[in-house]
């Protein structure tokens, strides 16, 4: 992000030469969908966007390309249904219940850090709808460093890389801080495959299950135990990481627009519909505007703010000549707040995103310039589980707090390999 500057939120495409590398920054929303949509198999994911990932993934389906993703999206789409979605539902609820009983001691107008209880809540609800049971204290605090740790080495790995240092090198650098996490991940996945799992009885209903149930509907395959570590490690890290930093956003943005909180305020209300018990699962398609707010929420903090590809082949985007072996960025940051896309591109307005108020170029961006979870086949499977888990957080909150912000803070935001606050993100709560 240190090397934007405000050109490049104007021009359609830029390119520089870095340390010997070809660097593109791709904003034209015709040459994005070429890249990410129509032309998927000339500008695969870059290498660095693998190796970095590699020592905590392994061959997940985001590290991998041609056949073997495509094996690999047919099995996970399995477990990332819609009626999947509504049976892993009720740990989404206890996870936020768990959420509401830690902050409701705090609902006295103090200073809370909304990102490391985001932070925690998000890896609940991932350890729950996958392995149905809990994560907190020691286990939780244990974890979250090792994530924390990892965003950080692999952000100074791959500045390490563009100066040239050795690929093996940085790689087993990078694997001596991924070896505690995939330990912790294989220890809980054999303990299902064995019987002794704590909460074996409610597994039925959870990710995990869903994953070793799936089958391959071209080969009849299924996922080995070391793809099942793989995928598991990469939903852990996408699914927590992501949410985390979407809902910590989302929440400081409430604290600083009070019209758009009482708006969720009384649409969450309405949705109740007198009751005083917990949202359900239809109460949720019920928050058009809760749903607008997340969606503006992600245009302007994308968790994942850059996309790297790498051209097989010297072809002219637009007017450049972009040699083979390029370096193409697709920054949803720059895009999703770009002069030529968008209306006061920097603005928080979620009426964008509802269908009745937005206007009809708004809509047009919308389908073309909004890409928080990626475009095209490599789109992200757990778009609709996150915004499930983020209306069901922020409706809770709203329902039950005033958020007010703290005087003086701002975050600090910087991209690892999602978006963070180097100073967190800090709200008041006051108890309604």
């Amino acid at each position: 992000m240190g090397l934007l500057n405000a050109w490049d939120f104007q021009i359609p495409i830029g390119g520089i030469r870095f340390f010997g590398f070809n660097l593109f920054l791709v904003n034209q929303p015709a040459a994005v969908r070429r890249l990410m949509v129509e032309q998927v198999e000339q500008f695969p994911k870059h290498p660095f966007t693998l190796w970095v990932l590699q020592p905590l993934i392994g061959r997940a389906i985001f590290s991998v390309n041609g056949t073997e993703w495509e094996r690999q999206r047919r099995l996970v789409d399995q477990a990332f249904q819609v009626a999947q979605l509504q049976r892993v539902f009720p740990q989404m609820e206890a996870a936020t219940h768990d959420l509401i009983a830690r902050l409701d001691p705090l609902a006295d107008g103090r200073t809370v850090g909304i990102d490391a209880e985001m932070t925690l809540v998000a890896a609940d609800v991932i350890v729950r709808t996958i392995l149905s049971r809990p994560l907190a204290g020691p286990e939780a605090a244990v974890i979250f460093e090792d994530f924390s740790r990892y965003q950080r080495r692999a952000g100074q790995a791959v500045m390490l890389r563009l100066l040239r240092l050795p690929q093996s090198l940085l790689n087993r650098y990078l694997a001596t801080h991924a070896r505690r996490i995939r330990v912790w991940i294989r220890q809980a996945i054999e303990a299902r495959l064995s019987g002794s799992a704590p909460g074996q009885a409610a597994s039925s209903q959870d990710l995990l299950q869903a994953l070793l149930e799936a089958r391959d509907p071209l080969t009849g395959s299924s996922f080995s135990l070391e793809e099942l570590v793989d995928q598991v490690c990469f939903l852990f890290l996408a699914g927590h990481e992501t949410s985390a930093s979407a809902l910590a956003m989302a929440v400081y943005l409430l604290s600083q627009v009070p019209e758009a909180q009482g708006r969720l305020r009384q649409e969450v209300t309405a949705a109740l519909a007198g009751q005083n018990g917990p949202l359900g699962f239809e109460a949720l398609r019920q928050l058009p505007y809760g749903a607008a707010l997340f969606n503006e929420t992600l245009r302007l903090y994308p968790p994942v703010s850059f996309f790297m590809r790498e051209a097989q082949l010297t072809t002219n985007l637009l007017d450049q000549r972009c040699p083979v072996g390029s370096l193409l960025t697709i920054s949803p940051w720059v895009i999703q707040r770009h002069e030529q896309h968008w209306s006061d591109p920097n603005s928080f307005r979620p009426e964008r995103f509802l269908a009745d108020q937005a206007s009809t170029e708004e809509r047009r961006m919308a389908r073309e310039a909004f890409l928080p979870f990626g475009l095209g086949p490599r789109k992200c499977p757990g778009a609709a589980f996150a915004l499930q888990e983020a209306l069901l957080v922020l409706a809770e909150l709203v329902r039950r707090y005033e958020i007010l912000p703290d005087p003086g803070h701002s975050p600090e935001l910087v991209a690892r390999l999602t978006l963070r606050s180097v100073n967190g993100v800090r709200v008041k709560l006051r108890r309604l």
